[in-house]
């Protein structure tokens, strides 16, 4: 009789330790999805912000027309760094159970290498704001053009990370089957297209900018349509525990 009230509590107790198992993967795979829409969001509304001031002719005299709405668009940058550098954070303890090389790589490529190139553009356009409030002078505006150099190039350096660090996590979605393999799979070959995009650009001698919206935006776009996939299947679906 001992024995087995010892065996059934034994069953309980895995029992409750799956459930508790299966709530905690749950709820990582709700908040990845939300970070992947919130980042998402944080982009666009900052390219709505910032856009028509970099499209202006006169930068400076846009900037110092609009220096709040330029701090707006860099505040909603470091959101969507934030959202996405917690990505591979949270996906680390479930994927350095399959590879942790790679889970630890998808850490420092998507959560601490990007997330400093996202901090270097908003220095860059926080500069732009105190250029804008001096007098205008050659040495001003060849500064600015400077900087926005900078920012282009930082731009390439992001786009290269991210692709990096998205072939990692799409790997491990892929061996772990934590998701459907033709969706792991979609995020793996658009991660390559991806990475194709700034290679092009940095070898192109007239340094297209680099936008969904430009020539290399049809690179570009599947795996930017992959993660918004992506985000609603983890919301709705989860894991793949099984």
């Amino acid at each position: 009789m001992t024995t087995k009230i010892q065996s059934s509590a034994i069953r309980n107790e895995v029992k409750n330790q799956s459930n508790e198992a299966e709530a905690a993967s749950r709820k990582t795979a709700v908040l990845v999805g939300v970070l992947f829409i919130i980042g998402t969001a944080a982009g666009i509304l900052s390219g709505v912000l910032t856009i028509p001031i970099f499209d202006s002719s006169d930068i400076l005299a846009a900037v110092a027309a609009n220096p709040s709405q330029l701090v707006w668009g860099a505040i909603l940058v470091l959101v969507m760094g934030f959202a996405v550098a917690m990505i591979p954070v949270l996906l680390y303890p479930i994927f350095k159970n399959y590879n942790e090389v790679l889970a630890l790589g998808a850490v420092i490529f998507r959560g601490v290498l990007e997330a400093g190139t996202y901090i270097g553009i908003v220095v860059c356009w926080l500069l732009l704001i105190s250029l804008s409030q001096m007098a205008k002078t050659d040495t001003s505006t060849t500064l600015s053009t400077l900087l926005l150099e900078t920012t282009a190039w930082i731009n390439l350096m992001l786009a290269i990370v991210f692709s990096l660090g998205a072939l990692m996590i799409y790997y491990l979605f892929f061996q772990s089957r934590l998701i459907p393999r033709w969706l792991s799979g979609w995020g793996f070959i658009g991660a390559i297209l991806y990475l194709a995009a700034p290679l092009l650009i940095m070898f192109d001698p007239q340094h297209p900018p680099l936008s969904l919206d430009s020539g290399v935006g049809v690179l570009m776009a599947p795996l930017a349509l992959q993660e918004m996939v992506l985000a609603v299947w983890l919301i709705v679906k989860g894991f793949n525990n099984s």
